[in-house]
């Protein structure tokens, strides 16, 4: 037997995020967040597919990339 996934609501997601509901479904409908849409029209969303695009999006040391700007005449 398979393991059942815990699924998460818009506002479970949004404090997890720390954004408003109105973008994590902004989001969801263009796309950029996974989402199932159950047969009543609820959006809900896999633990671990949430925490698989978290981890996607994750800024390490090695992936920023620092860019030279001028601060009273200093160079950063």
């Amino acid at each position: 037997m398979s393991k059942l996934t815990r699924l998460l609501t818009v506002r479970e997601v949004a404090g997890l995020l720390d954004r408003s509901p109105e973008t994590i479904l902004r989001w969801v409908r263009a796309g950029k967040l996974p989402a199932i849409r159950l047969p009543g029209g609820a959006i809900r969303f896999r633990e671990e597919d949430l925490d698989h695009w978290i981890s996607l999006r994750v800024t390490t040391p090695a992936t920023l990339q620092v860019t030279s700007s001028t601060t009273h005449g200093e160079t950063l």
